[in-house]
Parts: structure tokens; C-alpha cells; sequence
């Protein structure tokens, strides 16, 4: 009888009579419904936002029209905001989507472009919910929440219910497995919140998006991106990285010290005994931001702290003050070395240690160590974002490799632009450390990759480098960078009729200077211009095939056809796509 309180009458044996008498209160259910949303698994209708002119992306689809909008499909753990990382074609209303009868189901379209609460369904660390803004449409594969028209509270008032400890063990409870469902989420009870804390848990929320939206704004990934942390010109690179990461740890903190304090708030008005309360933190972990600190760490912690919120200020000068032994902080000390490597990001780290967040920022605050994991990606991103505003500024968007005649090559290309931007040849040598060897050669040989790897946000999805390195072999004879918002059928014809007939000339030049030449030195290179002209005809028949084939690059096809049928001629310096992706690419119907 007592397991019949529970819709469905899930075996719930374990929790106390107090706990499930929770259950005859309100639920979710009654003010909001999860909902699977649009379900088609073609992917000619979907892009990352970085294949898509800017232009082209809508920022209100009811006034502008514009072809792509942005799409909610899950992704990684992530609470608040975030995972705004791809577009759907939407044109004329989404005509093409539903004329594909065959991969189309079209769920509630009624809250399409709706602000509600996306969720990540399917993760090992649970579910994980955060603001889905207006102007987005979203998948079938996980489920976004909207408020009924009788809700009692607002939106940032169930993403702050749905983030708790307690809600994440109440749908635990209903559902043990790693994916939560529509029927799950509606069956949460809802506390009654007085006015007072309605004001407080929204204006934590708030900050807590804000916050959120800050840290996403330094990365290139982000739909949201401004700048890199490495756009500052003030330090050297390594100490203005050191300095940014300590402000976004300090954010991090913030917010994980926000949700303790909601946390707390929360066990308190759904009155848990001590018993549930202890299941609860038993089974999800203790608010890592309710651990004891360091009156230093709390000091410098709340010094620097701005616009704080006063209860959250209150909260953390109530925490427990301790000390910790030498070895425990040196431990810790010697752990930030793999800081932010395979998901070790500051939560994880807390909680593998047991260590209040504020501890930690403090600790890694006065290592002062840099971790290279960390710092090799913000520099990818940092010449990421140069590299493409150098192609954008290019008559072509084609820029080699090497030098020629009328045309410096890249490198030397991006050192002025840096220089232009006001860093110094001492700050641009850092990116040599950065980087792990020097830029010229991470040019050549790494970045094409890295930055294919960087951007592989879905493993179900083709990787989508927006800059390609072309690339005719080993010997290296014709090496050009270009940016996909250029790429069209004409820059075929110019690769052909421009750019390896120069080289050419240049090596046919280089050639005649070594003639007369007997070192051993002139030897080699007489080998090697000889591979690089045989290597430079065999590219150059390439470039004659995609002529033939007719080969027509258009930007919104998207960087995996577009690039298919030169990976499989191997022309680019690394393979971005699967065999099965390229299969599938190459006869792609778009």
C-alpha cells in the first residue's frame, strides 16, 4: 500500500515513510512537460554553427527567415547553459525536413522556438539540465521541459530543483538506469518555496547562466564566442593564461558554491530527516561546496568577488574553517598538472579529493602552475581564430605554406598579424611552448589534425575543421591553407592555374640555381625537387579529376561532403573522416 503513493508504483522499498509521503504533494507533472522533439537521423539538415556564414545563422526566426537556427541535441554533462553547438535547416518553415517523409518525426512543434530546459539524458555522472533559449529547436533523442500556462513558479526555479541533490536522487529512485525519462521528470513532488526564497534561488540562478555564458564567450567552440583568453597583450602568454584560468576556476567556484547553498536551501523545505538526508548525500556525494575551507582561501575568495549576492556570501563565511597537512596540500598541489585532462575538470577534481572548490582555486592560484593539456588547446583555439580572420581578410581564402613569388606565406603572415595586434616577438615565441614545438612546424604537421580532434564534439557526427590543409604528400611540394567560407568551385581552378604553376616555376627556378652545384647538400635537394615536381604532377591530375567530376563545393553542404572527395584523392593532410563516413559523404544525395 505504501508503495502505491508513487505513480506507477515504482519498488521503491527503501526510502522512509516521511520521504515517500513527498509524493502526495504537487509534482512536476501538473506545471511542466518533458517532451521529445524533432527526430531525424538525416544528416544533410544538420551543421555545427562554425560551417555556417555567421549571416546565415537566425537570431529570431519569426522576423529574420533565415535558414539555419540553432538545434538542442544533448551532449556532455553540463548544468546551467552550454551545448549550443548546432543549427538545423529551417528554410521556408522547415520544407525540406518534412518533405524527407522517411527519417521525419515531428514531435510537439507547437514549442518550437520555446525557452525552456534542455537535458542531457544519457551520461554516467546522471542527468544534467540547463536553459534552452528562445529561437532553438530540439532533438527527439533527449527531452526539453516547458512550463504549463498554470505553472506556480518560474523556469529558473525548476532548473534549480532539477540541478539539486535531492531531485537528482528522487529520479534515481524512480529510474536506477543511466537515462532519465518524460514520466520520470513528472513525477518529481514540488516543495512549496515561500516568496522570499522563490527571489533567492532565482536571482542564484541567473547568476549562475551568467556565469556560465562568460566562460563559454573564451571558447572558440561556443556559439557565443568573443575572445580567446590569450587576446590580451598586457603579459607574457603563459602568465596571461595562468591568470584567466585562475578567474575561470574562481567562476567555476562561484558556481558550485551557488549550488551548495541551493543545496542546503533545498534539503530544508522538503524537510528531510536525517536518515534521507544521509541517503541522499550517501548516494549522490556531498555538495563538494559545503566542505570545510581555509580561512585564507575564504578571504581572498569573497576579497575578489563581484557583484556577490549576499546570502551567498553568508553561506560561505558560515562554512566549517580547518587545515589541512602539508603532504595532503602537496598532493593536491602535484594533481593540477592533469587538471581539465579527460574530464577532470574542477568538480571532478573536488570531488576525487574531497575538497571545498574554494580550497582548490586557492591552492592552484598559488602553484601557479600552468597545465599544458589545458594551455595546447586555448593556443589551438588562440591561432585557430587568427588563422581564420587572415583567410577571411585573403582575396582567395588560399594562403601557402611556403614562400613565393607575391605571396608571403602564412607563417610569416600570422607573426605580422599578431605583431598588428600588438604582441610582441617574446609573447609569439611562447606559442613554440604552448604548443609543444615550434609554430612553423605545428603548422605543417599538427594543427590541421588537432583542430579536427578539437572539434569533435559529438561521436556520432563527422569531424568539421572550417580550415583545411591541402596537401600533395610526403615531399611537400604544394602546401596551402583555406577557409571553407571561400572554398568553391573556382578555387579549383585557381589551386590549378595560380598556385601550382608557381610553384612550379619556383621549383623549376630552385632547380636551374643547383645545376652547376656538387656538395652534398645540393644532392639532396636536387632529390628531393625532383620527388616534389613528380609529386606536384600527381596533385595537379587530382585537381584535373575534381574538374572532370564536377566537384562543386557549396558552404552549406557542410564541411564532410565537401571535403570527402578530396580526402579520398588524398589531398588534405589528414584523414577527418571514417571509411564508413566517407562512404556515406561521397554519396551523400545533397
Amino acid at each position: 500500500e505504501k508503495l502505491k503513493i508513487i505513480d506507477s508504483w515504482p519498488f521503491i522499498y527503501w526510502i522512509s515513510d516521511e520521504f515517500r509521503e513527498k509524493f502526495n504533494l504537487q509534482n512536476f507533472g501538473q506545471f511542466l512537460k518533458a517532451k521529445k522533439g524533432l527526430g531525424t537521423d538525416n544528416l544533410r539538415f544538420f551543421r555545427f554553427w562554425w560551417e555556417i556564414d555567421k549571416e546565415d545563422i537566425s537570431t529570431y526566426y519569426i522576423d529574420d527567415r533565415k535558414k539555419w537556427v540553432g538545434y538542442v541535441k544533448g551532449g556532455p554533462y553540463n548544468k546551467w547553459y552550454g551545448n549550443l553547438w548546432l543549427l538545423l535547416n529551417w528554410e521556408n518553415d522547415g520544407k525540406e525536413i518534412l518533405d524527407d517523409k522517411k527519417s521525419l518525426n515531428l514531435r510537439n512543434p507547437d514549442t518550437y522556438f520555446k525557452r525552456g530546459i534542455a537535458c542531457s539524458l544519457l551520461s554516467s555522472k546522471g542527468t544534467s539540465f540547463r536553459i534552452q533559449p528562445e529561437n532553438f529547436i530540439y532533438d527527439s533523442t533527449t527531452r526539453s521541459i516547458f512550463l504549463e500556462e498554470n505553472a506556480i513558479y518560474s523556469l529558473e526555479i525548476f532548473l534549480a530543483l532539477l540541478n539539486s541533490k535531492t531531485v537528482s536522487y528522487i529520479l534515481n529512485c524512480l529510474n536506477a538506469t543511466v537515462a532519465t525519462n518524460s514520466d520520470d521528470i513528472h513525477r518529481i513532488p514540488i516543495p512549496i518555496l515561500s516568496k522570499e526564497l522563490q527571489s533567492l534561488i532565482e536571482l542564484v540562478v541567473n547568476q549562475n547562466i551568467l556565469v556560465k555564458k562568460e566562460i563559454c564567450s573564451h571558447s572558440i567552440i561556443e556559439l557565443n564566442f568573443e575572445k580567446s583568453f590569450l587576446n590580451s597583450t598586457r603579459n607574457g602568454l603563459s602568465i596571461e593564461l595562468i591568470r584567466n584560468l585562475n578567474e575561470e576556476n574562481k567562476n567555476n567556484t562561484l558556481i558550485l558554491l551557488n549550488e551548495a547553498l541551493l543545496d542546503y536551501k533545498l534539503y530544508q523545505v522538503f524537510d528531510l530527516t536525517d536518515i534521507d538526508l544521509n541517503k541522499v548525500e550517501n548516494k549522490m556525494g556531498k555538495s563538494i561546496g559545503s566542505l570545510p575551507i581555509l580561512e585564507i582561501a575564504q578571504k581572498e575568495f569573497l576579497t575578489g568577488l563581484e557583484n556577490p549576492i549576499k546570502e551567498v556570501v553568508d553561506y560561505i563565511l558560515g562554512l566549517e574553517s580547518t587545515t589541512f597537512e602539508d603532504d595532503f596540500v602537496k598532493g593536491i598541489k602535484d594533481g593540477f598538472k592533469t587538471l581539465y585532462k579527460s574530464n577532470n575538470d574542477l568538480e571532478e577534481f573536488c570531488i576525487r579529493h574531497q575538497v571545498n572548490p574554494i580550497n582548490v582555486w586557492y591552492w592552484f592560484k598559488e602553484a601557479n602552475i600552468l597545465p599544458m593539456g589545458k594551455a595546447k588547446e586555448i593556443a589551438l583555439e588562440f591561432v585557430t581564430d587568427h588563422i581564420r580572420t587572415l583567410l577571411g581578410q585573403d582575396d582567395d581564402g588560399i594562403i601557402p605554406l611556403y614562400q613565393q613569388a607575391l605571396e608571403t606565406r602564412l607563417l610569416d603572415r600570422l607573426v605580422a598579424h599578431l605583431h598588428e595586434q600588438g604582441f610582441t616577438a617574446a609573447q609569439i615565441a611562447e606559442l613554440d611552448t604552448l604548443l609543444g614545438k615550434p609554430l612553423e612546424k605545428y603548422l605543417e604537421d599538427n594543427f590541421f589534425e588537432d583542430l579536427a580532434n578539437h572539434l569533435n564534439l559529438f561521436m556520432y557526427l563527422p569531424k568539421t575543421p572550417f580550415i583545411w590543409h591541402l596537401s600533395s604528400g610526403k615531399y611537400k611540394a604544394f602546401e596551402v591553407y583555406t577557409s571553407i567560407y571561400q572554398w568553391n568551385r573556382d578555387s579549383i581552378f585557381k589551386l590549378k592555374s595560380v598556385y601550382v604553376a608557381k610553384r612550379r616555376e619556383q621549383l623549376g627556378l630552385r632547380k636551374s640555381d643547383l645545376r652547376d652545384a656538387e656538395s652534398a647538400a645540393a644532392q639532396a635537394e636536387k632529390e628531393l625537387i625532383f620527388h616534389q615536381e613528380s609529386e606536384l604532377d600527381a596533385f595537379e591530375a587530382k585537381l584535373d579529376e575534381l574538374i572532370a567530376e564536377n566537384y562543386n563545393p557549396v558552404l552549406d553542404s557542410g564541411v564532410a561532403k565537401n571535403i570527402a572527395p578530396l580526402q579520398k584523392k588524398g589531398m588534405i593532410k589528414a584523414e577527418i573522416l571514417k571509411p564508413a563516413q566517407l562512404t556515406k559523404y561521397l554519396n551523400a544525395d545533397w
